[in-house]
């Protein structure tokens, strides 16, 4: 049996297969039954609190100004702010985070960040760039000459350019120019897949702490491995512990043949 997908546009779509990417949907029974506010989730004010001062909450249950980020990064930046206002430091809040959508199936390369749909007002405009033969789209949303929205499709090489782009609010200017096709060159992942989002191999991680890079937040700017969603961090951090003992015993072996 086939399928009948209608798009907004009105295009149409025949397929054999639908599949859902809903995410999850917050546990807030026990939050309610204790008479915390919630929403779609858990309720919480800038430094992660709730409406009982002495609960706080963290990850995809929070719900902080209308949205939910069920994101590993997301997570970890709101647990340093909660232990943070814990121990009495004030100072840090929490701003929220763009959101982000990335499928991690195996040979499909789709993600969006930001708005995936251009609101309906004159200041939103729409670029469209599509290459039916290489099956390549993407979609940039600008609002006063600043990227607030992509979906890349076929090739999310320049995920994190864009991310970056929209996190920090940068003016476009003589970049807009080259928006649609930024002609960077990626290097190809190697060996395993480690991080779906940025495209890297468990090689491309190999490679860069045999060349020196021994930190692992340098080791994440450096490769692109971890900047994403956040999921395969503690798998890049792994990867570096061993290699660092495995160097090291090779250096001690070096010194015992001497």
């Amino acid at each position: 049996s086939y399928y009948r997908v209608i798009f907004q546009s009105g295009q149409t779509l025949m397929t054999e297969a639908i599949i859902y990417a809903i995410g999850t949907l917050p546990n807030i029974e026990l939050a309610k039954a204790g008479g915390i506010d919630t929403k779609r989730g858990v309720v919480t004010h800038a430094r992660m609190e709730t409406s009982d001062a002495n609960v706080y909450a963290i990850g995809e249950i929070a719900e902080f100004e209308g949205n939910l980020y069920g994101i590993t990064l997301g997570a970890e930046q709101q647990a340093t702010i909660a232990a943070a206002a814990i121990y009495g430091e004030d100072s840090q809040i929490y701003n929220g985070r763009v959101g982000m959508n990335i499928l991690k199936f195996p040979e499909v390369e789709l993600c969006s960040i930001g708005l995936s749909q251009r609101p309906n007002r004159e200041e939103y405009e729409e670029i469209l760039f599509i290459d039916e033969s290489v099956r390549y789209y993407k979609k940039c949303i600008i609002y006063k000459d600043r990227l607030v929205g992509a979906i890349l499709m076929g090739d999310k090489s320049e995920f994190n350019e864009f991310k970056e782009l929209i996190e920090k609010g940068t003016e476009l200017s003589e970049k807009r120019l080259t928006l649609l096709r930024s002609g960077k060159t990626v290097e190809p992942a190697k060996g395993r897949l480690v991080c779906s989002c940025n495209n890297v191999g468990e090689g491309n991680i190999l490679e860069a702490i045999k060349g020196g890079i021994t930190d692992f937040n340098g080791l994440r700017l450096a490769t692109g491995a971890g900047t994403g969603c956040g999921s395969c961090k503690p798998e890049v951090r792994v990867l570096l512990e061993t290699s660092i003992l495995q160097l090291d015993s090779a250096k001690n072996l070096t010194v015992l043949n001497l």
